[in-house]
């Protein structure tokens, strides 16, 4: 008889316990937001469920000297309001704001987020434009660190082994002098699941009105986030402007029709990248571009 095993650790110890016997048919919640819609379309109605949500150790967001340190069961909510987020990484805030419901930010989690590997996850642009890093236990109590890239495969995958959890998320402060800003597209204005998102972090020089470095990351426009150097080399050594905003928008663009040329979906992301160019651009430098956040 077909049956569900329900394991409820309240440790790092226990967790590690659990995943010692873990398969394939073993798996992993928190929050439970995307699993557990999984669970209905897979019409799984056997295997192993860990559920982290009691381990209380896991659910926090602190400082530690140059780095902030997120728990892996730390609820999208949480981050979205936390001081810290908001001063240090203000476009994983914003991220963390516009996942799904209120309901779906309340108990989803910023791991599941990642580790469910969804090419729109609205957190993973964020991490990935400060090279954030995941803590990652196995079931032989070993520790590591990987980069989302080494983690994330994408469309619903990832590289984590069935004995492997992650436990936290660490990502460098956002130093004086850099500014961040993210942005989604998709059917509605709220409760959406990205069409196409991004991230920006810039270094500008207020002083002589420069930017000096830039990081950009698109979303849904392959298996899993990554980064765009066509964009960034637009931005390089530039005063922000309208006409560098346009340039900025040409080449994201451009972007697209290398990465999904000749998909359906590919006239339609045409149109919406540009509205991501100027939703990003606006957060960043809202004086030089007319109108607000579409």
């Amino acid at each position: 008889m077909s049956k569900i095993i329900m394991k409820t650790p309240d440790n790092l110890e226990e967790l590690i316990e659990c995943l010692k016997n873990a398969d394939e048919n073993t798996g992993l919640i928190s929050g439970g937001t995307d699993f557990v819609i999984q669970l209905r379309q897979k019409k799984l109605y056997s295997g192993t469920i860990v559920d982290l949500s009691r381990i209380r150790d896991f659910r926090y967001i602190r400082e530690d000297g140059d780095l902030i340190r997120i728990g892996a069961t730390s609820t999208l909510t949480e981050i979205s309001e936390n001081e810290l987020v908001k001063k240090y990484l203000p476009s994983l805030a914003e991220a963390a704001g516009q996942v799904g419901s209120t309901q779906i930010r309340n108990r989803g989690t910023i791991a599941g987020n990642i580790g469910n590997s969804s090419p729109c996850a609205d957190t993973v642009p964020p991490l990935m434009s400060v090279d954030a890093r995941l803590k990652v236990v196995n079931g032989e109590g070993k520790i590591s660190e990987r980069t989302l890239d080494e983690v994330i495969f994408g469309s619903g995958r990832n590289n984590l082994k069935f004995n492997e959890a992650i436990i936290e998320i660490v990502f460098p402060k956002l130093a004086d002098g850099y500014i961040s800003a993210f942005t989604k597209l998709g059917t509605r204005k709220a409760v959406t699941i990205s069409k196409i998102n991004g991230a920006v972090v810039l270094k500008y020089n207020s002083y002589d009105n420069l930017i000096e470095e830039a990081r950009v990351f698109v979303g849904a426009l392959g298996p899993k986030a990554f980064r765009s150097e066509i964009a960034e080399k637009v931005l390089i050594n530039k005063t922000p402007s309208e006409k560098l905003f346009r340039e900025f928008s040409d080449a994201l663009t451009e972007q697209v029709d290398i990465s999904i040329a000749g998909r359906n979906s590919q006239a339609y992301k045409r149109e919406a990248i540009k509205g991501v160019a100027h939703d990003i651009f606006y957060k960043l430098f809202g004086n030089v571009v007319s109108g607000g956040d579409r």
